[in-house]
């Protein structure tokens, strides 16, 4: 077996999985709408930044820092917005576990963040 075909047996189980189903469904209806759409791709690039600010060692601009929590305020406050960030958290975890029991199976020892 390929790589390529290994990865579209994996791709296709977890598109069957039900933390995806609900995550993609929350995601559609959360980036329905214009308003929600912006406010979360502006979270995600402020979340972004500042993982790069904490893995480099370098301190975020707390202006940013400040924007940043008032987004996930928001956004956590709000139904749609809600469980899309809910339900991408959760497909972020089946993916780490997912690796993990890969990373065993194949006897590699690379550690991840715990997601527990």
């Amino acid at each position: 077996m390929t790589i390529q075909e290994a990865e579209k047996i994996m791709g296709d189980a977890i598109r069957e999985t039900p933390e995806y189903k609900e995550y993609k469904q929350a995601k559609d209806f959360a980036f329905s709408d214009p308003v929600s759409a912006q406010l979360l791709q502006e979270y995600g690039r402020l979340q972004n930044k500042l993982q790069m600010f904490a893995v480099t060692g370098r301190q975020a601009d707390d202006t940013e820092v400040e924007r940043f929590r008032q987004l996930g305020g928001l956004l956590f406050a709000t139904p749609q917005t809600s469980a899309y960030l809910m339900g991408q958290i959760r497909i972020q975890k089946l993916l780490a576990d997912i690796f993990a029991h890969l990373s065993s199976s194949a006897e590699v020892s690379i550690e991840l963040p715990n997601l527990n």
